[in-house]
């Protein structure tokens, strides 16, 4: 099973959104949970990543992602604001692709089982 299929297998999916519209920043950034380690941009970047899933799995994704490339991580309140169930990733196309990679690439890796086969 290629690492594309096992994220799926795990409930986590990635979309990327290039050039985003205003309608689009309007609601990200009005869903967008405030953090101080967030540094808000001067004009808004190129694109965004999204990835949604359970928490431990996004979480990880986010980790990932900020430790792949140049780009920003932040969550994004959902209607339950109880469950964090989408992060996005903030940058340049080709950082936040890098990132979107990366966490297709490595999120696999990042499930702990202590029972080696």
């Amino acid at each position: 099973m290629n690492n594309m299929n096992r994220n799926r297998a795990i409930g986590v999916s990635m979309r990327l959104v290039k050039r985003p519209s205003k309608g689009f920043w309007g609601i990200l950034e009005h869903s967008r949970v405030d953090s101080a380690h967030f540094e808000k941009y001067a004009s808004p970047p190129d694109a965004v990543g999204l990835i949604q899933g359970p928490v431990a799995a996004i979480l990880a994704a986010s980790d990932i992602a900020e430790k792949s490339a140049a780009v920003q991580v932040a969550e994004i309140r959902g209607v339950c604001p109880t469950h964090m169930t989408v992060i996005a990733v903030y940058g340049d196309t080709s950082a936040v692709e890098a990132a979107l990679r990366a966490v297709s690439e490595e999120l696999c890796n990042t499930l702990f089982d202590d029972h080696e086969y």
